[in-house]
């Protein structure tokens, strides 16, 4: 056997080793559907599918809308709800496409794609107005939303917003790349996320809660596909023309950062506030997940906020 068939060989039997590999680390094996079942979650069919979420508080009362980032669904903001309703507040959370309890369309997931949904969701509660709370990923839809939007916002509160994208890593420049990015996606892209989510932490029976729903997410058909997209389109993209666009229009907005984040440069946050008019900004330290075991504050802060609108 010359050296070209050698070659030839051991190219076939790498790629067959690979496709191996790559079906059976296939974590997905359930439904959206099954996926939700028992959660106490209701359901709104929209034109890209099932939204799961969930509606506190009096129906009459002025609503605040959740909007959780891209890593922890819905379930990680609970602990908002409490004091909010306590306030007087009507709360809802849901979870996005791709995540959470929520349907895996089979149409990419795009910053438009998410922004039609809370634009669904609002008209499916018959909500025509509301103040919105974007958490990271969360921020950027909120931007989006306000920008296109701008006459069903009331006011805008972003905590540690995607503004002008993300940190690039090694896991997402490997998912990003054309070809190989689906095999990559599942073998190091996926993990990465997962491994991310764990930095929630375990230290409380909540945070176990948060994480255990999180990791079980990922044997939900589509979640993988739908993951990838984020990591790979305009999910995580630059805002900052959203900003500048609901800022000309006078739009009220919160900013609430952390000046170590590693993966949102608070220098993009610092940026953004310049567009808009007397900003109500709050600075901590503890990185991106600066907010574990300070919701009840936080959570003051916004009521605060949300009253002056």
């Amino acid at each position: 056997m010359d050296l070209l068939n050698i070659a030839l060989v051991i190219l076939v039997a790498l790629v067959v080793l690979l496709m191996i590999i790559y079906v059976r680390a296939d974590r997905e094996t359930i439904s959206a559907a099954e996926f939700r079942a028992d959660s106490g979650y209701q359901t709104a069919p929209l034109s890209d599918g099932v939204t799961a979420y969930m509606d506190y508080g009096p129906k009459d009362a002025s609503p605040v809308i959740i909007v959780h980032g891209g890593t922890l669904g819905s379930i990680a903001y609970q602990g908002y709800v409490p004091p909010l309703v306590q306030d007087g507040w009507r709360v809802i959370i849901y979870d996005q496409y791709g995540r959470g309890f929520s349907d895996r369309p089979a149409a990419p997931l795009g910053i438009d794609m998410l922004s039609t949904q809370l634009v669904e969701l609002l008209d499916h509660l018959k909500i025509d107005q509301a103040h919105l709370f974007g958490v990271s990923m969360g921020g950027a839809v909120i931007a989006r939303f306000g920008a296109t939007h701008e006459r069903r916002v009331r006011s805008l509160a972003y905590q540690v917003p995607v503004i002008g994208g993300v940190t690039i890593t090694p896991a997402l420049i490997a998912t990003r790349l054309p070809v190989i990015g689906k095999l990559l996606a599942r073998l190091i892209g996926v993990p990465a996320i997962i491994a991310r989510g764990e930095s929630f932490g375990t230290e409380s029976e909540e945070a176990r809660r948060v994480v255990a729903h999180f990791k079980g997410q990922f044997a939900v058909k589509g979640t993988e596909r739908m993951m990838r997209d984020m990591l790979i389109g305009d999910a995580l993209g630059e805002r900052m023309a959203d900003h500048k666009k609901i800022g000309a229009v006078g739009v009220k907005a919160q900013f609430v950062y952390a000046t170590d984040d590693p993966e949102i440069a608070p220098a993009q946050v610092e940026a953004a506030l310049a567009h808009y008019d007397a900003p109500d900004v709050h600075q901590y330290t503890g990185g991106h997940f600066f907010s574990s075991g300070r919701v009840d504050e936080l959570a003051e802060k916004l009521t605060a906020f949300f009253r002056g609108y």
